[in-house]
C-alpha cells in the first residue's frame, strides 16, 4: 500500500452510491460487505467494513444499514 503525505495531496472522493451485499454479526459489532460507486467514476467491489456496537450507539441507531450510511457520511439534513 502506498503511503502518501496528506499535506501534499487532497484526500477524498465523494461516494455516489453504495450497495450492502451481506452483513454478519461479530463479537464487536457487524462485518458488512458492500460495493461502492465513487463520484470519480471508479467502483470499489466487495469492500469489507467493520462497524462496532459502540459506533452504532454513537450514531443513535441499532440498524446496521443506517449505521453504514452514517459511517460513509450520508447524514439526513
Amino acid at each position: 500500500m502506498a503511503d502518501f503525505d496528506s499535506i501534499d495531496y487532497e484526500i477524498g472522493v465523494p461516494i455516489r452510491t453504495f450497495n450492502i451485499l451481506d452483513t454478519s454479526v461479530t463479537e464487536e459489532g457487524y462485518e458488512v460487505l458492500l460495493n461502492i460507486d465513487l463520484d470519480s467514476g471508479y467502483e470499489l467491489e466487495d469492500v469489507k467494513m467493520k462497524v462496532s456496537f459502540e459506533d452504532l450507539a454513537a450514531y443513535e441507531t441499532n440498524d446496521i444499514h443506517e449505521g453504514v450510511k452514517y459511517a460513509l457520511g450520508f447524514f439526513a439534513e
